[in-house]
């Protein structure tokens, strides 16, 4: 991919091809459109009060997250690199093949053979794939006309169990 004036395209991506030469796992996720009550409220961890004094319109969780569902995959994270973005180890996050990538978005990639979770940071005529963690130090990974990348998409946002 050449990277000219800043402009970095998220490649359309063959799933097919990916899943056969990358061995990668592809799993149906079905999102039923219910709705749960949200508090009108912040809650401070600790904070003693009921929920149910609280409630106001209910909102659908897929889609809070979920704009363009025919661009939209759900992938579950391993390794720390982006801990200080807020993505852990076994939380899953929602991208987005729709959106156009920008500085400093988080972009799932690869690079060459491996796939990637990283920030994007765009200067003229290349750009770098950047971890955020603050106590253990990852390399940048530069993106460049000779680098074999995709950007796969944009991620929108991430989800846990506790």
């Amino acid at each position: 991919m050449t990277i000219k004036n800043k402009d970095i395209d998220i490649s359309k991506v063959d799933f097919g091809e990916a899943v056969r030469k990358f061995n990668i796992k592809i799993y149906s996720c079905e999102l039923s459109g219910r709705t749960y009550p949200v508090a009108d409220s912040r809650i401070s961890a600790g904070f003693p009060a009921y929920a149910e004094n609280f409630k106001t319109d209910p909102i659908s969780i897929d889609g809070f997250l979920v704009h363009h569902p025919e661009s939209t995959f759900i992938i579950e994270v391993s390794g720390e690199s982006m801990i200080d973005a807020g993505i852990y180890p076994g939380s899953y996050i929602v991208v987005d093949t729709a959106i156009k990538p920008q500085d400093h978005s988080i972009v799932v990639a690869r690079f060459f053979d491996e796939f990637l979770v990283k920030r994007l940071r765009k200067f003229d005529g290349y750009a770098i794939l950047k971890a955020e963690n603050n106590v253990v130090e990852f390399p940048d990974v530069r993106l460049d006309a000779e680098a074999d990348f995709e950007i796969w998409g944009v991620v929108v946002g991430t989800f846990k169990k506790l």
